[in-house]
Order: structure tokens, then sequence, then C-alpha cells
């Protein structure tokens, strides 16, 4: 009995340890530019890769829409170092669209550091209608309260990239459904973007 006491405290204090081991994880998000952390607003700019497409994609993998330019800027805000980093989008632009793609709202974005310079990025509140040029039937995408758009590539030096590949649905109606959207981005500003813990 003496022996069972023993390995069950041995147990709380593991579990106990694990726990302030795994808020320690968790830990804050900074940018950094150019390998220095960032206690201020930072600028960011992206655009499509040269060459690449963004595309509306439904849950049978059929493309809905076709974007050949998709750029957006966001400032940080707010805090610059917490659980995420991120602030509202001041400019989101659709160009080279198979369909009549237009922004109601861009939302905000947030950054929050997975491993390395990397960082995952998640969009809120945004909102844009898709016109059908065949049908002249309109449908709203939305990321909600939070969508997880993808990867951020961080780097000490030159472009970073981002990986949109959405892990949740997009919510665009009963026309369409739930749709998923990818595409690379290159951010053209700043350079030597990373994501510091």
């Amino acid at each position: 009995m003496k022996y069972l006491k023993m390995l069950s405290l041995a147990a709380v204090a593991a579990m106990a340890l694990f726990a302030v081991v795994g808020a320690s994880a968790a830990s804050a998000t900074t940018l950094s530019v150019g390998g220095v952390t960032q206690n201020k607003s930072v600028s960011i700019a992206a655009s499509l890769l040269p060459g690449t497409s963004a595309l509306l994609v439904d849950t049978a993998g059929t493309t809905l829409d076709t974007c050949t330019n998709l750029e957006f800027k966001v400032a940080t805000e707010g805090s610059f170092t917490g659980a995420s980093v991120g602030g509202k989008v001041s400019t989101m632009t659709f160009g080279g669209c198979s369909h009549t793609t237009k922004v109601i709202a861009p939302g905000s974005l947030s950054i929050a550091w997975t491993s390395g310079t990397n960082g995952t990025v998640t969009s809120s509140g945004a909102e844009t209608t898709i016109q059908s040029t065949v049908f002249g039937v309109s449908a709203i995408c939305k990321t909600g309260a939070g969508t997880d758009l993808g990867t951020l590539t961080g780097v000490a030096s030159g472009n970073s990239t981002l990986h949109i590949d959405f892990t949740k649905s997009l919510d665009c109606g009963a026309f369409l459904g739930k749709t998923s959207m990818t595409g690379t981005y290159r951010l053209t500003s700043p350079s030597g973007l990373g994501v510091e813990s």
C-alpha cells in the first residue's frame, strides 16, 4: 500500500511537471526581421508566387474559381508578443479570376509560432463574394471566427513564403457549400520575416 501511494505521488508530480513543460512549450510568439525580434508593428505584404494560381475547390475536388493574382497587406497591432501576433488586413485584392471575385471584408490575420522560424497563419472575419460568369449566381465565402490558412515558412534573409492550404473548410453558403483554397505566396515585405518563440 505504501508503494502504491508513493507511485501515485510520483505520477501526480510527473503530470505537474509535464503541465509546466507543456505551458512553456506553448510559449509566446514574436515576429523577427532579419533574425532580430521585433517589439513593434511589422508591416507584411504578400502576393501569389509568379506563374502560380490560387484555387477554390469544393469537397468533390472540383475547381470552382481560379485566380492568378492575390495580394494582401497587414500590419501587426496590439501586443507584439503573445500566443499569436497579428492585425487587421488593410488591403486584399483578387485578379485574373475565372469568376468575378471581390473582397467584402478583408478581416484580420494572426500568426502563431510552431517550430524553428515558422508559424501557423489564421484568418478571421474575411468575406469574399464569388459571382459565376456563367449563371450569374453569387456566393459569399467566409473565414468566420478563425480559419487556419496554412504555414508561414520564415527565413533570416530573403523572401519568406506562405503556403496556403486551408485545413478548415471555408463556408461558402448554400450555393457552393464547404470549400477549400490553395496557393503559395511570397512575402514581398519585409525581407527576412520569421516567427520566434
